[in-house]
């Protein structure tokens, strides 16, 4: 077991870099402000000439969530693109024109669905497909509230399409659970699923494509080692975690070097650094 390098500022991995892949929740806000730290880290890449693209797991198009981050007071010149799981999950819904599709998620992701050929039922009977973007309610209920429904869905042989494939994140000061928590659930209880977004490669293929640097030119800096990193590994990219995000319970806030090295290695995962906060 190696211990991964414990770095108080991230400049040394940015600066070996042309490009960077870079997660939003937990890592530039957690939903409810932006790190003030992490937007100087961003100015700093991009005043030296480096290309950012932020890579979420927001189960929404890329519009919605550039609009977020104006609320938040993340400045557009911070960044070059977004690329969104969504953008993945809304391509995939495209292009079943004219299907019935039941949908597991609050109203706020509704603009998944907007403007495309599809027709959105009440019931999972009518469906010819489950799209899960959330929990209708991620502030009590869990993925277990969703068992009965997900069993009618299993029972008519449906695929269900997650637009998230985060089991959790954190927000503000609480964690909360995903549709990924949903997803997993189905797919534990045998149904077939299509995942859209990290740690999977398609959604890696439209990032590198749009931010165009090579794989061992590019840092992914993400604070999830269900979804960032591996994504980051399967990619050849080498990865900075964010240690004080959404899995800071695991190893600690700072983390311990042990402990994280346990994780990661229970995990089969390699990062370049790790690093409590996003900082310059």
């Amino acid at each position: 077991m190696s211990s991964p390098v414990m770095l108080s500022h991230a400049a040394p991995l940015f600066e070996g870099a042309a490009g960077a892949i870079v997660d939003l929740w937990g890592v530039v806000h957690n939903g409810v402000a932006a790190f003030p730290a992490a937007l100087d880290a961003l100015d700093r890449f991009k005043r030296g000439g480096g290309r950012v693209v932020l890579l979420s797991n927001a189960p929404r198009p890329s519009d919605v969530v550039v609009a977020q981050l104006d609320r938040l007071g993340v400045d557009r010149a911070l960044y070059d693109d977004i690329v969104t799981s969504g953008d993945s999950a809304r391509a995939a819904i495209a292009a079943r024109s004219g299907a019935r599709l039941y949908h597991i998620g609050p109203p706020r992701d509704l603009p998944l669905f907007e403007g495309l050929d599809v027709e959105r039922v009440a019931s999972v009977a009518k469906a010819e497909a489950i799209v899960c973007s959330g929990l209708l309610d991620d502030e009590t209920e869990t993925a277990a509230d969703y068992r009965a429904v997900l069993a009618e869905g299993l029972e008519a042989g449906l695929t269900l399409v997650c637009a998230n494939p985060d089991r959790i994140v954190a927000r503000g000061d609480r964690v909360i659970p995903c549709a990924g928590a949903v997803a997993r659930l189905y797919a534990e209880m045998g149904g077939a699923v299509e995942w859209h977004g990290k740690p999977h490669a398609r959604v890696y293929d439209l990032t590198l494509a749009r931010l165009g640097t090579a794989p061992d030119r590019t840092l992914a800096v993400g604070d999830g080692i269900e979804t960032d990193i591996p994504g980051a590994n399967a990619q050849g990219i080498p990865a900075l975690l964010v240690t004080g995000g959404v899995h800071a319970d695991l190893w600690g806030d700072p983390a311990d070097p042990i402990r994280l090295a346990e994780r990661l290695d229970a995990h089969g995962l390699h990062v370049s650094g790790a690093i409590d906060r996003l900082r310059w």
